[in-house]
């Protein structure tokens, strides 16, 4: 046996253009399986291997039985032996046409056959129907169109008047008796197609389900030209990309109490549609690629300036954030997708066989279990990890945007994680408390997981009417206007709280907002937002109050307060 095996065979991409010339080659059909597939979000590269046999000399090796969708441009093949891979093709073979020989068939094929041809010949008959009757509706506006009918001519006596309208009579009378003799024989015979077409569908599904119907089947391949001076063995490998598949991650984040680490769940939905089903295979997935949730709201700068009817800009502003705010007030869907179950003995899953590698700019998840995924365009679950991550806790509220409080997992080093943006179930004590998403993208030190709303917080904001009023001075107007923020912890245990206002922001030096009372909050001045931090011990009530006051000239509408 030869000892001196090629590491890699040379690999040859597509659309080689070698000349063989008259050197003889020999044919020879692969079949190959799926050893792996990498998954990207959009599309998926299948990789398939298969023993084979080379001749000395020039071989053509035929994989086929494959995909119809596969990129030709991305065909790659590699292997492992004494040979050289010379060129690359894709090829499609298209099946030979076959005359069906009907006495050989089942009786409902020799039926199909006629229904299709009675099909043909009543088409003509209705083809003869619409020209019958061009003909007859030529007929009857030449006659209505003639000079003496219509009285046009001079030399008309009253006699020649009289024949005329009798002949006019009596000649429209055939020519409409005609016309409704054709239309009913078109509704008859138009009757008679769809019942001879019900019956051919009908026939044809019952072949189709039955197999009766021989099937044409085209086959998608790639041919592969090697060279070896000498008859040998070896394994050649094939990988190509498909679009129709892909896979989206999704997230399980279980938290217990507001203490302690928080569970993450890393799930990939694997969809594919390729037309071959995935049997056994290695997955790997890649980040590469080409409702209402429970997503904290943000608090948009609140730009105050003069009210001009012939601008539109205020008004779309004001529309954008309001879609942006929307967005992201969405609440949760409501029952999990699963209780969790407890065993003596936990269970291993593929997210325990997972093994993460980070490229320069993206994340490939090695699953070690073999898969199968089938071709039926649904989602399959993948576990791609599991990890405890410890998290801070602490309650975000911004009742002018919303009077839910939402309980947010705060994570530092999240970057390690090595997430990707998807949606997440969130599970708190044990009980499916609604959705979220995960935004890897966020620039921060640290990752906001919105953990869902807790009514356990009870916050209320309202406007004070005694103390929002509106007055002159000079020539200018003071308008001073004042909120009273209540929060209540009905909890049993002390929260952290992050509470969120604002006030609004001028764009014009005639316009003054001055914060008057602001208990304790701090103001970022360029974008009008005032944060609030504090401990809310179990059962206290906290108050607090914002009030503003804006002057601007009182000649002038006010637009945005």
């Amino acid at each position: 046996m030869t000892t001196s095996i090629l590491s890699s065979a040379f690999v040859v991409m597509l659309a080689s253009n070698v000349s063989f010339g008259a050197i003889a080659s020999t044919e020879k059909n692969i079949k190959s399986k799926i050893e792996n597939v990498t998954v990207f979000t959009q599309g998926a590269q299948i990789y398939r291997s298969s023993l084979v046999n080379v001749n000395s000399g020039i071989t053509t090796l035929i994989f086929e039985g494959l995909e119809a969708t596969i990129d030709s441009k991305s065909i790659q093949a590699s292997g492992f032996g004494s040979f050289v891979i010379m060129d690359v093709q894709h090829s499609i073979k298209y099946p030979e046409p076959k005359e069906i020989d009907l006495s050989k068939n089942p009786k409902n094929l020799k039926q199909i056959k006629m229904l299709q041809d009675s099909i043909v010949m009543i088409d003509f008959d209705i083809m003869e129907i619409a020209d019958k009757q061009a003909s007859l509706n030529i007929e009857k506006n030449t006659l209505l169109n003639n000079r003496i009918i219509k009285g046009e001519t001079k030399k008309d006596t009253l006699n020649l008047v009289k024949e005329a309208l009798t002949y006019l009579r009596e000649k429209l009378n055939n020519i409409n008796s005609e016309l409704l003799k054709l239309k009913k024989e078109e509704y008859r015979v138009s009757i008679k197609k769809q019942r001879m077409q019900a019956d051919l569908l009908a026939l044809q599904t019952y072949n189709s389900n039955t197999g009766d119907v021989i099937k044409d089947v085209t086959n998608y391949r790639v041919v592969i030209t090697v060279s070896s001076d000498v008859a040998t063995n070896g394994t050649m490998n094939i990988n190509y990309m498909l679009q129709d598949a892909g896979w989206t991650p999704s997230y399980d984040l279980r938290a217990k109490g507001t203490g302690g680490n928080m569970q993450l769940t890393y799930k990939a939905q694997v969809y594919q549609n390729t037309g071959i089903d995935w049997n056994d295979v290695k997955l790997t997935l890649s980040t590469a690629s080409p409702n209402q949730s429970n997503v904290k709201p943000v608090l948009n700068t609140w730009w105050l300036n003069y009210y001009n009817p012939y601008s539109n800009n205020y008004n779309k502003k004001r529309s954008e954030y309001d879609k942006d705010d929307v967005s992201k007030l969405s609440m949760s869907r409501g029952a999990g997708s699963y209780a969790p179950v407890t065993m003596e003995v936990e269970a291993l899953t593929a997210a325990d066989f997972t093994v993460a590698q980070e490229n320069i700019t993206t994340v490939e998840y090695d699953i070690k279990l073999a898969y199968n995924i089938p071709c039926d365009g649904k989602t399959h679950f993948v576990a791609v990890q599991t990890k405890d991550i410890p998290a801070n806790y602490i309650h975000f509220a911004a009742p002018k945007m919303d009077k839910d409080a939402f309980l947010v997992a705060k994570i530092t080093n999240w970057d390690e994680l090595n997430l990707a943006a998807g949606s997440a179930n969130i599970y708190f004590d044990g009980t499916f408390v609604g959705e979220s998403y995960i935004d890897p993208t966020n620039l921060s030190d640290t990752l906001d997981l919105t953990l869902g709303r807790d009514k356990n917080m009870v916050v209320t904001r309202v406007k004070q009417k005694d103390k929002t009023k509106e007055k002159l001075i000079g020539e200018d107007k003071v308008k001073t206007v004042t909120y009273e923020i209540t929060i209540r912890n009905t909890k049993s245990s002390t929260s952290i709280f992050n509470l969120q206002d604002q006030i609004p922001v001028s764009q014009s030096k005639d316009i003054i907002v001055t914060l008057a009372e602001v208990s304790g909050g701090e103001l970022d001045e360029a974008s009008g937002i005032v944060n609030w931090k504090f401990n809310l011990k179990p059962k206290e009530t906290k108050k607090i109050t914002i009030s503003y006051t804006v002057k601007f000239p009182k000649d002038k509408a006010l637009a945005g307060l």
